[in-house]
């Protein structure tokens, strides 16, 4: 699913990344770990095509990052998320269920289980940060991409919504589908990942 080969990121003269390889088969949940400043999520964003590597190939299912074909395969969830903070979170869920072609009410089921369920009508940017990234979470996955960044998934969630997102990468990760993510709780993953990609600035 994704091939990483010499990858290299640089942040002005600061080398992040350095000839970092992996290989991530199709079907497989993996962990990013390394220490703070390492490279994580600016590995996650390479993948996602939202950073250009400085040297180095990355594909995912063969194709470039940034191509049209992996954009309907994957979804990622930042930190923090990109949201409209002029739309109301139900204006934001209708605008995600308008570029997949769902059902907004659908949307809004899975943002009640998430405990967004009295927060439709407020402004995203009055949104606390922990509902700001359950909207967030929840607009990155409506279409149940085949592949799945998370960068610090759990941060900010109450029980309820971390168990939540814990049930979601369980029925993926059984359903075969590929995960990718990057999480300071040994806790919150435990169980959900089959191997880890260790980054570090001298990697």
């Amino acid at each position: 699913m994704i091939d990483i080969k010499n990858l290299v990121v640089r942040r002005g003269e600061e080398c992040v990344l350095r000839d970092f390889d992996a290989h991530v088969p199709e079907g497989t949940s993996v962990r990013v770990t390394g220490p703070n400043g390492s490279g994580k999520s600016t590995l996650l964003r390479v993948i996602a095509g939202l950073t250009a590597p400085d040297a180095g190939q990355v594909t995912v299912a063969g194709h470039p990052p940034a191509d049209p074909a992996v954009r309907a395969l994957r979804g990622f969830v930042q930190e923090p998320p990109p949201l409209y903070e002029h739309l109301t979170a139900d204006e934001q869920l209708c605008l995600v269920a308008g570029v997949w072609r769902l059902r907004a009410r659908d949307l809004r089921d899975r943002a009640a289980a998430l405990g967004l369920g009295d927060r439709f009508d407020v402004l995203v940017g009055e949104l606390s940060l922990g509902q700001r990234k359950k909207l967030g979470y929840l607009c990155a996955t409506a279409h149940e991409p085949r592949l799945v960044l998370l960068d610090e998934p759990f941060n900010g969630l109450d029980a309820q919504a971390e168990q939540a997102v814990r049930d979601d990468l369980a029925r993926w990760r059984a359903d075969g589908r590929t995960l990718v993510l990057v999480s300071h709780s040994d806790a919150s993953v435990a169980g959900l990942v089959d191997d880890t990609l260790t980054v570090g600035a001298d990697a």
